[in-house]
């Protein structure tokens, strides 16, 4: 057994180590960025999440003076892309914009998730939200969320389109047919666009997907979004009623926007990234650029970002449980 002089000296050790880490990662903070950062973004080119990076690398480039590289790494509804990154140095030159789709739902809704999100990667930042919108085909000719779930009752297993299995749309399908005792089929799609490009073109009759992808295409008027699923109405649909109003009690799933470093990433460096991010995307130009897609801008600290992501993940797993949610 340990002596507890020696547990001591052992105390001290670990402590004086501790704070040369610090020492050592302060240092090494005071000096970045000497060279260009890459921003893996881990969906597609023309993504909103795309369009979102390139407007950090923009601002991050301008105010700390070194060329942002943005990298489009797509698949697996963002995991391959960020999967690279949580394996990446910890130094601050490989970030990801990650997602609920790629950070929080895989946790849940994957047996074997390829990272655990808290553990494998350093937050530095939340950057925005979107509340997901159920949209369905002109040619299905229902108005309202009632007429919906009547037409999914009487014709059970309707096929829905989303932006990719471990997304937060689907996320959102699965819990509305547990607490609405309905059964919808899921139909993958790789993006939100291409599921509400399906359905325009009448191949499709009903998404569920985030309101980004709806945004872009809202004046062509060949879909109708029945409801949103924040707890308020999205300020560029005002008409649109939240799933709540139409009857669904204590129901909010929003998808997410979030910047990660790999794992270890010293505390300094993150808050440098955050405080320039939130500065610069706060700028008139590029917050109506963000609100424009529905988003609603919501940078915070890294500490913030780690209690938002270790809440959702708690949040939803329980939902999960409670209502039957099968993990893949």
């Amino acid at each position: 057994m340990m002596s507890h002089t020696h547990a001591l000296k052992r105390f001290k050790y670990l402590a004086a180590l501790a704070a040369l880490v610090s020492c050592i990662q302060a240092s090494f903070a005071q000096t970045y960025p000497n060279k260009p950062i890459h921003l893996v973004v881990p969906y597609a080119a023309g993504s909103t999440t795309d369009l979102q990076g390139r407007m950090i690398a923009e601002v991050l480039s301008e105010a700390l003076k070194q060329p942002v590289i943005v990298e489009n790494r797509i698949g697996a509804s963002g995991t391959i892309g960020s999967e690279r990154v949580s394996r990446a140095l910890p130094d601050g030159y490989t970030l990801v914009l990650g997602s609920a789709a790629s950070h929080l739902a895989p946790m849940i809704l994957m047996a074997k998730p390829p990272y655990d999100s808290l553990a494998d990667f350093s937050p530095v930042s939340l950057v925005t939200k979107y509340p997901n919108a159920v949209v369905v085909s002109k040619s299905l000719n229902i108005a309202d969320m009632r007429g919906l779930i009547q037409h999914i009752r009487t014709n059970p297993g309707m096929p829905y389109g989303t932006a990719g299995p471990t997304t937060a749309g689907r996320f959102t399908a699965e819990l509305m047919q547990s607490l609405l005792q309905i059964k919808m089929t899921m139909v993958p799609y790789n993006g939100a666009a291409a599921a509400v490009t399906d359905l325009m073109g009448g191949h499709l009759q009903l998404a569920i997907v985030d309101i980004s992808a709806v945004a872009q295409q809202l004046s062509t008027g060949k879909f109708d979004v029945l409801s949103v699923t924040s707890k308020s109405r999205s300020p560029i649909l005002p008409n649109i009623p939240t799933l709540e109003e139409t009857g669904v009690n204590d129901f909010e799933s929003v998808a997410w926007v979030a910047l990660f470093a790999p794992p270890q990433t010293p505390e300094a460096i993150r808050l440098l990234l955050s405080d320039t991010i939130r500065k610069g995307l706060n700028r008139p130009e590029l917050k109506t650029k963000i609100e424009q897609t529905g988003g609603i801008l919501v940078v915070t600290s890294p500490k913030d970002l780690h209690n938002y992501l270790a809440t959702e993940l708690t949040t939803w797993r329980k939902r999960a449980q409670e209502n039957g949610i099968k993990v893949d």
